[in-house]
């Protein structure tokens, strides 16, 4: 599933004007960078977590990923930047190494403005990787 966040003020924000994911302690707000570029702040529990601002200099689509807890249970998401001229999300599959093996799970997939994608799902995950639609991955410990 795939929801889209506004570009604009919505309705779900915080005081601070900060976007909460879903059901997620997760929020993020749209503000400019240097030389006007769009840049996304990311919060876990109302802590600046990361700034994101899409660049030249870095091609990589998986930007982070951290767990924050929840309201009884841990979530973990993951973020980054869409490809340049293409708009189009990774997949994005969290894992964990569990007693039964290795646990997978693909979580809910958030598109920020026009340039930012982010990843949510419920759990304490360890590792993130994200195929892009050019079949490149990229993984990222947590």
């Amino acid at each position: 599933m795939m929801d889209t966040l506004p570009n604009q003020e919505p309705a779900a924000t915080d005081d601070d004007g900060r976007i909460r994911i879903g059901d997620t302690p997760w929020t993020v707000r749209l503000s400019r960078g240097s030389q006007g570029r769009d840049a996304l702040e990311l919060y876990a529990a109302g802590h600046l977590v990361d700034v994101v601002v899409p660049t030249a200099l870095v091609s990589t689509t998986l930007r982070g990923a951290g767990r924050a807890p929840g309201d009884g249970c841990p979530f973990t998401l993951a973020w980054g930047v869409l490809e340049a001229g293409r708009g189009v999300p990774p997949k994005v599959t969290f894992s964990r190494r569990g007693l039964r093996g290795t646990v997978r799970r693909e979580g809910e997939l958030f598109l920020v403005g026009d340039r930012f994608w982010l990843d949510a799902v419920e759990g304490r995950f360890t590792r993130v990787t994200a195929t892009r639609a050019d079949g490149g991955v990229e993984r990222r410990r947590i």
